[in-house]
């Protein structure tokens, strides 16, 4: 309805207000949401499923009731899902003081809520707002969330699958319980050092199998009647990862462990966490999981770098699984299983790699050539659903760097069916994620899966044809060249941040990223983007990252940036994220760091100046 227009905006700021000024993490789902999701359902449903996904119901109403033409408003129908599924408590009702006459029907309907509810009277915006705030610091003040994080039973899905297999995506309960997880002799070793020091960092190249190790280890401390609570960022956004972290030291419970896998995507937040574990001398247990962290902050030392590490290899594992799978699959010899295990050699340094290498083998043969691998990724894509195809094209091109994807661009500019992605990600085959204020992002389950995907739709030019055609233009034939250019210059500016600042690491130049990060940067549209994503990007560390990639290809691109990088920095009030941003790009090109430093004001080069790392 029109008429509360202004008070919902309210309600959106009194929202946006808690979390930016009080870290109280909640966030907005509104009827208008219904209508954007491209899911092929009855905007209805869609709207009764956001009511019974929220925590809390809010409930304003004025001086008309809404369209009935099929009995009841669609507000009528909300509040109906919201009293059979929340609280009392967490259901806020605000009944304007309007001057006017209300609706017949919205009478009636205020009457019977008065009978059953608690309600407030507001008479303008501002009154609201401070009602509406007011009542959520006192259910978050009451610790209604606070023990939300994900248990190791819901990561595992314990309950719900209730056949192993060694080639899951995701290893589950049953997997473990039935043994088709090898089990690495770091499981008992962390868990016997948590004894003594209740942190502690599982270091790892990608595909190493840390992520196994971590969910072993809360696998069996669970079955020790341990609360395991697990938290893996890449399948989280920003938002929802800040509140898990701010939930945490809360959780008075002794028996609790908390597990944090990939660490290395928020650095600065899993070492914030790591204080409050010591700040606060909290007796549970964390377990963190992560890569070697990149350059950091100039002046500071890492958290990581006093806690108890134990570095993981891939190769410490790939001949246990091999024997394993070999015996169970095919009952064979330990001399068979020795000769086919040298016949995988090449695989063995990533466990994906290793496990589609074994989902190929043909036990005819002692050995699995890169082809076959290839034609199973391509048969195993085309028997999932018939959007899949079409889908893993792009997300294995830009995920291959570990880039997500905004899922708008998959389905207004490639015309991916909704449906079929919906399918994938209801599957696990797709990761989705939605920060404040950006679209929601699409991603694979891993950079190696991407990688062997991309390889697939590499080796056959009819996998993924329509997609391909969508993606190419008649001039240039280079596939991941056009993607990127299309995906950059015609979706949200900040995206050309985000993927530039991806281009770096070694890894991007074993995949052969360095050519196409020069060819991209050096075009004047694409320079546009990344200048307007610059003006809008809040995180000054991703903007460092994307100019300092700049800098090391190109001096005299990221010089022309140099003007956007001050003037967007000076803005903000911490010193200490400034320098930071700065010397990132100084890493790649002190001459272009120190061409930002000289267009900031006076006072803040001063201070930068002072802390004797730029001239």
């Amino acid at each position: 309805m029109k008429e509360l227009s202004e008070e919902r905006k309210t309600v959106e700021e009194a929202v946006s207000e808690l979390w930016t000024h009080e870290n109280l993490p909640f966030t907005i789902w509104g009827w208008e949401d219904a209508k954007e999701i491209p899911s092929g359902k009855h905007p209805d449903k869609v709207q009764s499923k956001g009511v019974r996904d929220s925590d809390i119901y809010v409930l304003i109403l004025g001086s008309e009731y809404g369209d009935f033409e099929y009995g009841e408003s669609p507000t009528h129908k909300e509040y109906d899902v919201a009293c059979s599924e929340r609280e009392e408590d967490c259901i806020l009702i605000y009944i304007k003081e309007v001057g006017r006459r209300r609706e017949e029907k919205l009478e009636k309907w205020i009457e019977e809520i008065k009978n059953r509810h608690t309600f407030k009277s507001f008479k303008n915006p501002d009154q609201l707002k401070d009602l509406v705030k007011t009542r959520l610091r006192d259910l978050w003040n009451k610790g209604k969330w606070k023990a939300d994080i994900p248990t190791i039973q819901s990561a595992l899905r314990k309950g719900e699958t209730f056949e192993g297999d060694f080639f899951k995506k995701e290893p589950e309960w049953i997997d473990f319980e039935e043994g088709f997880v090898v089990e690495r002799r770091e499981v008992a070793e962390l868990i016997k050092q948590l004894e003594n020091d209740n942190i502690q960092l599982v270091l790892g190249e990608p595909a190493s199998g840390k992520s196994i190790i971590l969910k072993n280890i809360g696998f069996k401390l669970a079955k020790e009647n341990k609360d395991v609570y697990v938290v893996e960022l890449k399948k989280l956004s920003g938002d929802e990862v800040k509140r898990y972290f701010d939930n945490i030291p809360e959780i008075k419970d002794e028996k609790a462990v908390f597990i944090v896998d990939d660490a290395h995507l928020l650095p600065m937040a899993c070492e914030r966490l790591v204080r409050w574990f010591k700040n606060r001398k909290l007796e549970a247990k964390l377990i963190i999981g992560s890569r070697e962290i990149r350059e950091r902050h100039p002046k500071e030392v890492s958290e990581f770098e006093y806690l108890s590490k134990t570095d993981i290899h891939a190769e410490d594992v790939t001949e246990k699984m091999i024997k394993r799978f070999l015996e169970r699959k095919y009952g064979f010899s330990d001399e068979r299983i020795e000769r086919v295990s040298k016949n995988l050699e090449e695989y063995k340094k990533d466990l994906w790699h290793l496990s589609w290498a074994l989902k190929a083998y043909n036990p005819e043969r002692d050995s699995v050539k890169a082809e076959e691998i290839y034609e199973k990724v391509k048969d195993t894509i085309r028997n999932m659903s018939p959007g899949a195809e079409d889908a893993f094209l792009p997300l294995s091109v830009f995920f291959r760097f570990e880039i997500p994807v905004e899922r708008n661009f998959l389905e207004e500019q490639l015309k991916i069916e909704g449906d079929e992605i919906n399918k994938l990600i209801e599957n696990s085959e797709i990761i989705e994620t939605e920060e404040i204020g950006r679209n929601r992002m699409l991603s694979l389950i891993h950079s190696s899966v991407a990688e062997l995907y991309f390889g697939a739709y590499q080796k056959y030019p009819d996998f993924g044809r329509r997609t391909k055609k969508k993606i190419l233009n008649q001039r240039v034939e280079d596939l991941q060249y056009c993607l990127f250019y299309k995906y950059v210059t015609s979706t949200d500016p900040r995206n050309a941040i985000d993927v530039v600042a991806h281009f770096g690491g070694y890894w991007f130049y074993e995949k052969g990223g360095f050519a196409l990060r020069e060819k991209l940067i050096e075009d004047d549209k694409i320079q546009k983007s990344i200048k307007e994503g610059i003006e809008k990007e809040y995180d000054t560390a991703k903007i460092g990252w994307c100019v300092g990639n700049i800098a090391a290809v190109s001096k005299e691109v990221a010089l022309k940036l140099a003007e956007s990088v001050s003037s967007k920095i000076e803005k903000k009030e911490d010193v200490g994220n400034i320098e930071l941003c700065v010397f990132i790009i100084a890493v790649a090109n002190n001459e272009v760091a120190q061409e930002i430093v000289n267009r900031l004001n006076p006072e803040l080069r001063e201070e930068l100046q002072k802390r004797r790392w730029l001239k």
